[in-house]
């Protein structure tokens, strides 16, 4: 939700003014401590005050803070380029960067519609999506978003592009194993672009493992080999965004890495400077860029702050703590939360919790035999949230996520460096929340 600031108003006493924070903790103004079991949005990976980046940031702005990427390069941009291509999967070599996950997005649809256009097929332009997604906040990631709350006002503003049902196996009609159940799932994509026409589909973006609209979400790996496939015989590009879930956050250097494919492009924010500096990136293909270089067809796109070098070196500087070992422990810690979490899996307000790496979703229902959502009025996952953090965690809520409206869920994706004891205390505090929720709709508790 947005927030506007206005000078001589007072601070809004529905935020705690933080002024301090370190590892997974959060310190307001007052000296109250809150663990941060959401790091910030899904962004402070490497945990709050990582030692170093102050240095590496005074350094670089002290020696060039700004120039243009248009026409000059800098030792950090240079270098973060490079990391990223080794570590991004197959021949995604070649980054540009923006300033954040809606700009990457934004990019990675341009990048289609400019691919397209440079091998002679014009009449390419759709990017579809699925519904309850959601990739950001410009106009054309919100085209491609399905998250309509978010949607709904600038509907008048946004390209009609088309759009499947969610990779949400919770909620999935089809018959069958998991794997045949994920499938039939990826088939509406082919389904779709054989109604629309594959010569007017220039793309589909997806988030490997859902995020913030539906979270903790993976189905059956065979879904997404099967996206690769129908992307590759019609033609289409496929987009990963990454944006929340890149860097680890599954367990993998990158969620597609869990599931054995590898996209075209792939959106890139948040955890490349794990919070400490506003960049992003897309990643493109080496068959994307060489399209455009071999037609003579340069990338007519870029944002005054895109590459510049405070950004790029504190990325530099974050991305040299992405090891194996760090991975391992996201693998085991989130292990740890899951074990316990466990007794919400007997609450009559959860229908499912699922976990994927250091992220766990958390969805609530009225019914768990129908798994009916409740009314959005009731405001269960606020509430929740309100409840958590007044015992001092603070945690991600969303909603909509069945039908736009209903279904409420709350995120858990605490930063990678989350003690054992920081790990109790938010499953205490959440499973505290929901039982004293459940209490006040009448339910019997855990």
């Amino acid at each position: 939700m947005g927030v506007f600031y206005k000078w001589g108003a007072g601070r809004n006493p529905d935020h705690p003014e933080i002024v301090d924070a370190y590892d997974s903790t959060l310190v307001t103004a007052d000296g109250t401590e809150i663990l941060d079991a959401a790091a910030g949005a899904a962004v402070v990976n490497l945990g709050h005050s990582l030692e170093g980046v102050g240095d590496v940031m005074a350094a670089q702005a002290d020696r060039v803070g700004y120039v243009s990427t248009s026409h000059f390069s800098t030792p950090s941009v240079e270098s973060v380029a490079e990391k990223l291509a080794a570590m991004t999967p197959g021949s995604l070599n070649h980054a540009f960067f923006v300033d954040s996950g809606s700009e990457a997005v934004e990019s990675a649809i341009k990048l289609a519609r400019a691919y397209h256009v440079a091998r002679g097929e014009p009449t390419r332009e759709a990017v579809i999506g699925r519904w309850n997604a959601y990739h950001g906040a410009t106009l054309g990631a919100l085209a491609a978003s399905g998250n309509t709350g978010r949607r709904t006002v600038y509907d008048p503003l946004l390209r009609d592009w088309p759009k499947i049902g969610p990779a949400y196996p919770y909620r999935w009609g089809h018959e069958g194993t998991p794997e045949e159940q994920a499938v039939a799932a990826a088939r509406e994509l082919e389904q779709l672009v054989r109604r629309e026409g594959p010569e007017t589909v220039a793309a589909f973006v997806a988030e490997p493992v859902g995020g913030a609209s539906i979270p903790a979400t993976r189905p059956h790996p065979a879904y997404y080999r099967e996206v690769r496939r129908i992307c590759s015989e019609y033609g289409l590009l496929f987009i990963a965004d990454e944006v929340m879930v890149g860097f680890g956050r599954t367990g993998e250097p990158f969620a597609c890495e869990g599931l054995g494919v590898v996209p075209d492009l792939m959106a890139l924010g948040k955890g490349l400077s794990a919070g400490y500096a506003p960049i992003s990136a897309t990643m493109a293909s080496d068959r994307v860029v060489e399209t455009l270089e071999a037609n003579d067809h340069p990338f007519q796109h870029g944002h005054t702050y895109s590459g510049n070098p405070v950004s790029t070196v504190v990325a530099d500087h974050v991305l040299d703590r992405y090891t194996e070992d760090l991975f391992a422990a996201v693998r085991r810690r989130g292990r740890r939360l899951e074990t316990a979490l466990e007794p919400l899996t007997e609450s009559p307000i959860v229908g499912e919790l699922r976990r994927v790496g250091l992220q766990v979703g958390i969805e609530f229902v009225a019914d768990r035999e129908t798994r009916a959502p409740f009314d959005p009025d009731v405001g269960v996952a606020r509430r929740v949230y309100d409840d958590a953090l007044a015992n001092g965690v603070y945690t991600y809520p969303g909603g909509g996520s069945v039908d736009g409206q209903a279904g409420d869920h709350l995120m858990l994706s605490p930063p990678f460096v989350v003690d054992d004891d920081a790990i109790e205390a938010i499953a205490d505090a959440v499973v505290s929340a929901v039982n004293r929720v459940a209490d006040a709709e009448g339910r019997r508790t855990v």
